[in-house]
């Protein structure tokens, strides 16, 4: 792979993908009635860092509201989860987000696995599951190296 192609849970990667969301018909059609943050964390990267973005989602439009890294293990860990300001926030060692990035997981690895986290509300988030699935989609489609 190319040096050129952007590193799995950088500021780079970041940003082309919420540039890759934008440009998506079905994200845009799934994501047109929520107005939301989620976050993920993204703990042990091979940098050696946690990683923590926060994805403002409004109607379609997508936002970093806040990229953050530490040096793992960090302070993103113990940070309380806020439901007033967040609707969902999902944990997962970079080995974990890897596989579910290359479909080696799927939904029912997710729901089960002690090494991924879901906060927020089940019902609610499931409301927007298509917008949540379409993310990954895009997400795993996205060109990239993973270190």
């Amino acid at each position: 792979m190319s040096d050129a192609l952007p590193v799995y849970w950088t500021p780079g990667f970041t940003d082309v993908f919420i540039d890759a969301l934008s440009k998506d018909p079905a994200f845009q059609k799934a994501s047109r009635s929520l107005e939301q943050t989620i976050v993920l964390r993204c703990l042990d990267t091979p940098r050696g860092t946690d990683v923590l973005v926060a994805y403002q989602i409004d109607r379609g439009r997508v936002s970093c509201a806040e990229f953050a890294e530490e040096p793992a293990p960090s302070s993103l860990r113990d940070r309380p989860f806020d439901k007033a300001t967040t609707l969902g926030r999902s944990t997962a060692p970079f080995d974990f987000w890897v596989k579910l990035d290359k479909g080696e997981v799927g939904v029912i690895d997710v729901i089960t696995s002690p090494d991924y986290q879901l906060e927020g509300s089940k019902l609610k988030i499931l409301r927007y599951i298509k917008a949540f699935t379409r993310m990954g989609d895009v997400a795993k489609e996205l060109p990239k190296r993973y270190a």
